[in-house]
């Protein structure tokens, strides 16, 4: 017997890998579940741990909690979690993430326009 909301979720994974893929990240995959010690859903973003959600209730607090639990698990300075929008696109997903964690890549876009060129 098939878990209905695991497949769900699957399905949402792959659609976002898919996404991202079709967006110039072509190192993008879909990772197995890594049980306790789970790294996030998507692989291939340097840096980045993504946690995706396809959930009827929203749950923001718990999903950009497990988002940053999964950056620890994998050592990445970023996380956000990719949450379904309800009867709309892929694209129209809403990504997530605490502000402290925006700031902290907002400083990191600047450090790197501030860099001397090469």
């Amino acid at each position: 017997m098939t878990n209905r909301n695991k497949d769900r979720g699957t399905r949402w994974e792959s659609a976002v890998c898919a996404f991202l893929r079709a967006a110039g990240h072509r190192e993008v995959f879909r990772m197995a579940d890594g049980g306790e010690f789970d790294a996030g859903d998507v692989g291939g973003l340097p840096g980045w741990a993504l946690e995706c959600r396809d959930r009827a209730k929203i749950d923001l607090a718990g999903n950009v909690r497990d988002a940053e639990q999964r950056a620890v698990h994998k050592n990445v300075p970023f996380a956000a979690a990719v949450i379904k929008k309800r009867n709309a696109p892929v694209a129209d997903a809403y990504v997530c993430m605490s502000l402290v964690m925006f700031t902290e890549i907002l400083d990191e876009m600047a450090n790197a326009k501030e860099a001397p060129a090469r």
